[in-house]
């Protein structure tokens, strides 16, 4: 399973990196690639809503997944436990596609947001807002959340869902994709604002994408992660009035 896990997640980067605007492989096959699979040349065209989303979707893989496995992880020591018991249990496999799955469904919004986003003109060829005011206006929401009490309430059930798995066990498999679906949402509600940074920092700026990942595994991993949450939310509240000083021309 994780070799499974670590594949796909290599293959999300590896997607991301090739169709990267800011990559220049050299490659002419790599290069023919990029050029197919730009989504940001119609945003409403079917092809360019399926290429948007694919973007979205490997990002979801290559920055969520990583952030996932200690959710997996507990819920795997307890199947395998339940297998040594003679107890029936469900692979995780399932768990996991149900987390993906509501991912994707914040991939087609994300998708829906940034193909309205360049209808308005709002994206710049950087695929990032080319306004400052609204990216002042982005930050302080990302940075805000970061203190909320949605953020840490979903951020305890994200690092602890070990009394979520033990009260809702059960050995359907319908019943467990619908737990890596709850899952999924609570992730959602913790790191939806994290992921809105990359509309200020351009969607496929790899190096932020990394950043942003990197975040979001400490916040699920460290034994306190406090300091990561408020001194990120601390960050992008200071960029967001950096941002707004320079839309008023300060």
């Amino acid at each position: 399973m994780w070799s499974c896990f670590g594949v796909i997640v290599l293959l999300a980067w590896g997607y991301l990196y090739v169709i990267s605007p800011q990559v220049s492989t050299g490659n002419l096959f790599l290069d023919t690639l990029k050029s197919l699979c730009s989504p940001f040349k119609d945003p409403w065209a079917p092809s360019g809503i399926a290429l948007a989303f694919a973007m979205w979707a490997a990002m979801v893989l290559a920055m969520m997944l990583p952030s996932a496995a200690p959710m997996v992880s507990t819920y795997s020591d307890i199947a395998q436990q339940a297998f040594e018991k003679d107890i029936p249990a469900v692979r995780p496999f399932v768990l996991i596609l149900g987390y993906v799955f509501v991912w994707f469904g914040f991939s087609v919004a994300a998708t829906l947001g940034q193909s309205g986003l360049q209808t308005f003109g709002l994206l710049n060829g950087d695929e990032a807002l080319g306004s400052d005011l609204a990216a002042a206006m982005v930050l302080a929401i990302a940075g805000g959340y970061q203190f909320s009490n949605l953020k840490h309430a979903c951020l305890s059930k994200c690092r602890h869902p070990m009394p979520y798995f033990l009260a809702n066990w059960t050995d359907r498999r319908s019943r467990v994709f619908t737990m890596g679906m709850t899952q999924g949402a609570v992730c959602i509600g913790c790191c939806w604002a994290l992921m809105l940074v990359m509309f200020v920092t351009g969607l496929m700026n790899l190096t932020w994408m990394a950043i942003v990942g990197l975040v979001m595994i400490l916040e699920k991993t460290l034994s306190d992660p406090r300091p990561v949450t408020y001194g990120t939310g601390a960050i992008l509240s200071a960029t967001a009035v950096v941002y707004l000083f320079q839309a008023v021309g300060l």
